[in-house]
């Protein structure tokens, strides 16, 4: 009897000492797999890692796409070191430097102005993804005021187009840039959703800026 009860411990002591050492392994490999991004050169919220910039609310979307608040005058050199070729100012009301800050350091300036509080035209948007779309603007820099509400609805269309992501990402990415609807700003996010439906209504392809979102009464 007791010869049986050791050739059974015996026999469980490989076992235990499989088991002791695959746990943490497992356990590290697990946790890899989590903290691991699904995309590296997607970034969806406010960044960091960039010491030389200064400007609020900064980030990178990915390679070709940077987004913040209105750059100060001296802050548009900042984004030229970084590589920007183009400044894309979404306010309709730009800054009296932002042309010339932008166009001194050597990068080319475009207004495309919307409100932040009512649904922009179909054309505002046709001519943002335009852009965003042409290689020799890569990088390129998109602002508003706060690079809250017109940026982050630009953010969403641009994520819908160009990387296929769904409505409930692209808000949450609109969010982590301090996105909110208080104070007027609920039309922002009832055009996102409003064009993210026609989107998917008309099944339109990456690259396309054919979607039509009519304004609410």
């Amino acid at each position: 009897m007791y010869r049986a009860s050791l050739k059974k411990i015996s026999n469980a002591i490989p076992k235990f000492k499989i088991a002791a050492v695959a746990a943490p392994v497992l356990l590290v490999a697990t946790a890899i797999y989590t903290l691991a991004p699904s995309n590296s050169s997607v970034a969806t919220g406010p960044a960091k890692t960039f010491a030389n910039i200064t400007i609020k609310n900064f980030g990178q979307m990915d390679d070709h796409f940077y987004r913040g608040a209105q750059p100060n005058d001296n802050e548009y050199k900042e984004l030229a070191d970084l590589g920007v070729k183009v400044i894309i100012d979404l306010r309709d009301d730009p800054m009296p430097f932002a042309k010339s800050a932008a166009e001194t350091a050597k990068m080319r300036y475009v207004n495309i102005p919307m409100s932040d509080k009512d649904y922009p035209k179909n054309e505002t948007i046709d001519e943002f993804l335009k852009i965003a779309n042409e290689e020799g603007s890569w990088p390129f820099y998109v602002h508003c005021a706060g690079g809250r509400h017109r940026t982050g609805l630009m953010g969403a269309m641009y994520r819908f187009n160009h990387d296929g992501w769904d409505y409930n990402k692209a808000y949450q990415e609109m969010k982590n840039y301090d996105f909110y609807t208080r104070w007027g700003h609920g039309e922002i996010k009832k055009y996102v959703d409003d064009y993210w439906q026609n989107f998917q209504t008309k099944n339109t392809g990456p690259h396309s800026a054919s979607v039509s979102v009519k304004a609410t009464s």
